[in-house]
């Protein structure tokens, strides 16, 4: 009798277990306005993904390359200079007022730049301009992370951020794709789609202002997040992070070079980004299950054993390091997604905006110093020898987070 019970109830829990790994993105997807926040996520860094390549492509048409780069380098300067400036302005006032006075300016400094660049302006214009145009961005794609923050509770904040790292992933796969084929056609056409796109985002976040987090009451530490010093040795776990991130990036194509298959390049980027798009997927309904405190730091950590396998296939051969990239980037998007949640769980209620984009700002601070340091690594001392040194890097930035608690959240 008991035997005819238990089998049932047993074949009953075998066939939900496989279903239980959703559990976490369907009630993500219950939500309220989960459908819009996605939209407006998706699209904003879509637009973004694209931005790089875009003014690459629309200076370069009219001017040299170099130019171009400079115009570019100029642009991620502005936007991660100023970065956490636009946070604020965020947490102090109104959402609309921010974004319309951004946009109004994005959108003015985008058409004299064009306009620029038809007219064959010099360098120096160019890149002032360029550099305008990342400063005036309207800051929707960081604005999404704390909405993520005041939209969920603690069951679902893990899976939204995983989900937005995944987002990320696909729009850093999708976007150059895109622009590539859309300059097919015309160089301006890229930087039309892209404006348009952010013209988009700021209309849907300004026609659902009372979704969004609203401006504070106070004014808070005049150096803002930074006054936390768990929210500093994040931001430095951040920046490490980034840096080895990068360092893996610009070393895989030089190696692909000096071994003379450059033409497993895209090979292996590709399959890097998309083992860090199904690796956040799948450990959104994972990471909160860690011990608090430890999520970060052991994640870190199999990323800088993925780095060290990846060094280990470099010594061997081109195709093993093809088998290994999907394996190193795993656990990428995930750490990205948890370094937003503990930032946001860290910062002070009026001052979530202005954490998260010191996080993007410290993004580009390490991916400039990985980019640099590593590629000169890579070509004076060789690839291999780069490869063997990313390890360190990533596990400094685990030492950095080891300490770093998040409140709990209900």
């Amino acid at each position: 009798m008991s035997r005819s019970r238990t089998v049932p109830d047993a074949s009953r829990s075998s066939r939900l277990a496989p279903h239980r790994l959703f559990a976490d993105y369907r009630t993500l997807i219950c939500v309220p306005g989960f459908w819009r926040m996605a939209t407006i996520g998706m699209t904003s860094k879509l637009g973004a993904s694209m931005t790089s390549l875009s003014l690459l492509l629309l200076v370069g048409s009219s001017h040299s390359y170099g130019t171009a780069g400079l115009a570019v380098s100029c642009s991620t300067l502005g936007q991660g200079l100023t970065a956490p400036f636009r946070g604020r302005l965020v947490d102090r006032f109104p959402a609309r007022t921010v974004l319309l006075s951004c946009l109004a300016a994005y959108l003015t400094t985008t058409i004299a730049l064009i306009a620029a660049v038809r007219s064959f302006a010099d360098a120096t214009l160019i890149c002032t301009l360029a550099a305008a145009v990342g400063a005036s961005a309207p800051p929707v794609a960081v604005m999404m992370r704390s909405v993520w923050h005041s939209a969920t509770t603690s069951a679902t904040l893990n899976t939204a951020m995983s989900l937005d790292a995944s987002m990320m992933g696909v729009a850093l796969i999708v976007g150059p794709v895109l622009t590539g084929w859309l300059s097919l056609f015309s160089s301006l056409l890229p930087c039309a789609v892209v404006a348009t796109m952010t013209v988009t985002t700021v209309a849907l976040v300004v026609g659902h202002s009372s979704a969004f987090v609203g401006p504070s009451a106070g004014a808070g530490h005049w150096l803002g997040p930074l006054a936390s010093p768990l929210l500093r040795r994040l931001l430095a776990a951040d920046a490490l992070f980034v840096m080895g991130v990068t360092a893996v990036d610009v070393v895989l194509p030089i190696y692909a070079r000096q071994e003379h298959v450059a033409k497993l390049t895209g090979f292996y980027l590709g399959s890097l980004a998309i083992g860090s798009v199904l690796g956040s997927f799948a450990l959104g309904t994972v990471t909160k299950r860690l011990p608090r405190g430890l999520a970060l730091p052991v994640l870190l950590g199999l990323f800088a054993l993925g780095c060290a396998a990846l060094a280990l296939a470099a010594q061997n051969s081109p195709i093993a390091v093809l088998l290994v990239c999907p394996v190193a980037g795993l656990v990428i998007g995930s750490v990205f997604a948890l370094l937003r949640t503990t930032g946001g769980d860290l910062a002070p209620a009026e001052q979530v905006t202005e954490t998260m984009s010191w996080l993007s700002t410290l993004d580009m601070v390490g991916g400039a110093a990985g980019a640099a340091v590593f590629a000169h690594l890579a070509d004076t001392q060789g690839s291999p020898t780069a490869f063997v040194l990313v390890p360190g890097v990533v596990v400094t930035a685990a030492v950095a987070s080891r300490r770093v608690q998040t409140r709990q959240r209900c």
